[in-house]
């Protein structure tokens, strides 16, 4: 959790008490303003979120599944090093071409590239235990 604050005031006039927010209410001291020892208590929690983003997009001919161009472009948490990354992929389908570069965002260093025939991108992602497709006889 983040930084939690909490501020006393006196729940009459409003005006900050220098008292703890638990003290007993037979131990309160009158507020100096007003004499009241009513008090509220405003709570102010503090934390930070990070958000990632991701862009991608599939293009496709109308009488056809299988799109023949897709990319991303995303933030991808890279499993060796424990750091978000930015990731670039495209699969170009109709030129038989594959690309990927994972690029630190903050030095801009290019962590992994590939770019070669999509023919010859084997044994990686989900095809990396593909099935063993049976032979008619």
């Amino acid at each position: 959790m983040g930084k939690v604050t909490i501020t006393v005031k006196c729940d009459h006039c409003s005006r900050t008490i220098d008292e703890p927010s638990n003290i007993p209410e037979v131990e309160r001291k009158p507020c100096p303003s007003c004499g009241s020892l009513a008090r509220r208590y405003e709570v102010s929690i503090q934390d930070k979120i990070t958000l990632h983003d991701k862009l991608g997009m599939k293009a496709r001919h109308q009488a056809q599944r299988k799109p023949f161009l897709e990319s991303t472009f995303r933030a991808d948490l890279h499993w060796k090093s424990g750091k978000w990354m930015k990731l670039e992929r495209i699969i170009d389908r109709a030129k038989n071409w594959y690309k990927e570069v994972v690029t630190d965002p903050r030095t801009g260093e290019v962590v992994h590239r590939c770019e070669e025939p999509l023919s010859d991108h084997k044994g990686h992602g989900s095809a990396k235990h593909g099935k063993v497709k049976k032979q008619a006889n």
